[in-house]
């Protein structure tokens, strides 16, 4: 069987790289698929940017207590998402830790000379606690009952990547693999008609990029979070940006990595935050319990631990 010409476009969104690589329609202009797919990823940006002066997201955090602030269907959307996550994993995710995420330097607004002060983390934890906001679905809007900051990360670039799958759908579109910023979502067969196929990285620091495993995606997304990438040094010691919503301090575990395959890119981006939070002992529990296909890589005296839960092995098989 000849192989079909698959079209590849890439650029830079949401602060980091994106891609598009799909297999073109007949009648179809391949670059208005890709550029639908890249006008999808830009309006949440638009929407849910912790960067953007302009976001609807930055206008929340900016709106008094108390007071219910209107805000996109789509937004609403990721947060109720997340609220129903926190709930299911007691608290695992949590999106009003914005303060804190500046406070460690991962955030727009990074605290000059910021020093590990546990103090301030527990304040930051207290005031994001669960029920420290409300969500109103009828018009769409939220209401905070405390003094935070919310920062949707967690969730919004899966949701930008879910979002731009849905653009290029809706023009026929049906083999195709769409990566923003490592959120990854494939359908159908590429070019030479094989499914999608994407590498599993070891958590290593530093820029090599070394591939231990693949799979491949038909109808899945995969999402990873990892701390073993995106850290800096406060006052000698080396910190995470993942955020542990119990201390409002940078998560301190042996767990490296967790990659998380989901039909939904955003389901995916929130439980590889959800288990990663809840550690190498209590994450690979809450992945069997709930029958999310997870990879977790954790950091032993030997070197590595690999825990995959049924559900991955059987996607992996």
């Amino acid at each position: 069987m000849q192989a079909k010409r698959t079209h590849h476009a890439s650029g830079t969104v949401m602060g980091g790289p994106w891609q598009i690589r799909h297999v073109p329609a007949a009648h179809m202009v391949p670059e208005l698929v890709a550029q639908a797919a890249l006008n999808a990823l830009r309006l949440v940006d638009a929407q849910m940017s912790t960067y953007r002066d302009d976001s609807d997201l930055l206008r929340l955090n900016a709106a008094p207590i108390g007071v219910p602030v209107p805000v996109p269907a789509d937004m609403l959307t990721v947060m109720a998402c997340a609220d129903r996550l926190a709930r299911q994993s007691g608290g695992a995710l949590n999106i009003g830790l914005g303060q804190a995420v500046n406070r460690w330097g991962f955030g727009p607004l990074p605290t000059p000379g910021a020093r590990p002060d546990p103090r301030l983390g527990a304040a930051d934890a207290t005031l994001a606690q669960l029920g420290s906001y409300t969500l109103h679905s009828d018009p769409p809007a939220v209401t905070k009952h405390s003094d935070i900051a919310f920062d949707l990360c967690a969730l919004a670039k899966g949701f930008a990547v879910d979002q731009a799958a849905r653009a290029v759908e809706a023009l026929g579109i049906t083999n195709y693999l769409i990566e923003a910023a490592g959120e990854i979502i494939a359908r159908g067969r590429n070019g030479a008609g094989e499914p999608w196929t994407i590498g599993l990285e070891l958590p290593v620091p530093g820029d090599d990029r070394i591939i231990f495993d693949q799979i491949a995606l038909d109808g899945m997304a995969a999402a990873t979070s990892g701390n073993y990438r995106n850290r800096r040094t406060i006052a000698g010691e080396t910190v995470s940006h993942t955020i542990d919503p119990n201390t409002g301090e940078p998560l301190a575990s042996d767990l490296l990595s967790v990659t998380v395959l989901h039909s939904a890119c955003m389901e995916a981006d929130a439980l590889a935050t959800v288990l990663t939070v809840l550690g190498p002992d209590q994450g690979p529990r809450f992945a069997q319990s709930h029958g999310i296909a997870a990879l977790f890589m954790i950091r032993v005296p030997a070197g590595l631990k690999e825990i995959r839960s049924d559900a991955f092995a059987a996607q992996s098989d």
